[in-house]
């Protein structure tokens, strides 16, 4: 068993996002790997809303990566949705399978089932996919249908990461969320930064914004 770095992501996110990331892997014998990440962050955001009330948050998650092309994980973070609220943490447990096509061509499906402490209530489950073109671009699409967000919703998310000179990278990434239920308000979602690898570490500094300012905190 080979084991690389511990992954630790520091990370400030409320409008500027500065992360630095070390990686955990392990090859596993049933032809896997698995990985994982801690995180500390000022403040948890889900596609610009955030999920701490400004405030921070310790998270981590564990991956499991099979050479067929199956994956499974569980993410965990602190949650604070206001006073009164009775939810305190967050984990979610997700999974799918990936594959390669000829061309450069990528593509992904899966689920993804975000669970509350203290709030099952809360509890939802999206189905997940994506597609990666040749150039590099990535579209994710996400879709829940649950009594949590009033009936049907989903998420479209763009990401695209452009080579910059000594090794850095402009990442690009925008998402617009749509509900069926007029409890919620559809919003967009947009986020700039950039980011470079320094051997086991890779750090990101970036803007997140969005135009959401009529739902409540948990908008995932």
């Amino acid at each position: 068993m080979v084991v690389a770095p511990l992954i630790l992501k520091v990370q400030f996110m409320r409008k500027l996002a500065l992360s630095v990331v070390l990686a955990l892997a392990s090859p596993l014998a049933f032809a896997g790997s698995v990985s994982g990440t801690v995180t500390v962050a000022s403040d948890y955001l889900f596609d610009g809303a955030s999920q701490t009330q400004g405030d921070g948050a310790f998270q981590a998650a564990l991956d499991w990566s099979g050479d067929s092309g199956f994956y499974l994980g569980t993410w965990f973070s602190n949650v604070d949705f206001g006073e009164g609220d009775p939810a305190d943490s967050e984990v979610d447990y997700y999974g799918g399978y990936g594959w390669e096509a000829e061309g450069d061509w990528a593509f992904a499906l899966g689920f993804a089932r975000y669970t509350y402490n203290g709030a099952s209530d809360y509890n939802y489950t999206e189905l997940t996919s994506s597609v990666t073109f040749p150039f590099g671009t990535e579209v994710l699409a996400f879709f829940a249908d649950d009594d949590a967000l009033g009936g049907s919703a989903y998420r479209v998310k763009g990401k695209h990461s452009f080579a910059l000179p000594a090794d850095f990278s402009l990442d690009l990434e925008a998402t617009h969320t749509n509900y069926s239920s007029s409890d919620f308000v559809d919003f967009n979602h947009a986020q700039i930064g950039v980011s470079r690898a320094f051997g086991p570490v890779s750090a990101y500094l970036g803007y997140s914004d969005t135009d959401d300012n009529d739902n409540v905190a948990r908008d995932g």
